[in-house]
């Protein structure tokens, strides 16, 4: 938590507008934990608007047209996904549309993954860091078991 204020991606305004793209239902709570622990972050006063898209519905090209643009104006962009040997194409062809169209605002792309213990996500992983490397986004990692520090 500390390390996303860092980025200073919450304004004056203290509102935070949050993109996520998940896998299915667990990795869909993964992301409402999160959120719900970075609003409690956050402290009173704090608005956390958040953006839901699961990975299938990436796959349609209108759909995933306006979850790039809603990426482009999030100051927060997550991924939340089970371990495997990379992401799906639907998913890395959304995050190819968004990063070109990422505004001057400040903006941390986000992977949340499973407990190491349950495999690895290091394919994963290393293809967002390097789309964000290339994009000029920060980019962060966090497994289950992190989470779970507070």
């Amino acid at each position: 938590m500390a390390k996303l204020r860092e980025f200073r991606i919450l304004g004056k305004s203290k509102r935070l507008s949050v993109v996520a793209a998940y896998e299915d239902s667990a990795t869909d709570a993964r992301v409402n934990d999160f959120c719900q622990r970075l609003t409690s972050y956050l402290g009173a006063g704090s608005l956390l608007a958040k953006q839901m898209w699961l990975f299938t519905e990436l796959r349609m090209t209108q759909l995933r047209a306006i979850a790039a643009d809603d990426a482009s104006n999030a100051g927060l962009v997550i991924v939340s996904v089970h371990h495997g040997a990379g992401l799906p194409e639907e998913v890395r062809m959304w995050l190819e549309t968004w990063l070109p169209r990422k505004r001057k605002q400040p903006v941390v792309l986000l992977a949340l993954f499973d407990p190491l213990y349950r495999g690895d996500s290091s394919s994963m992983k290393a293809y967002l860091q390097t789309a964000a490397d290339k994009a000029k986004v920060p980019f962060l990692a966090q497994s289950e078991e992190m989470l779970d520090d507070r």
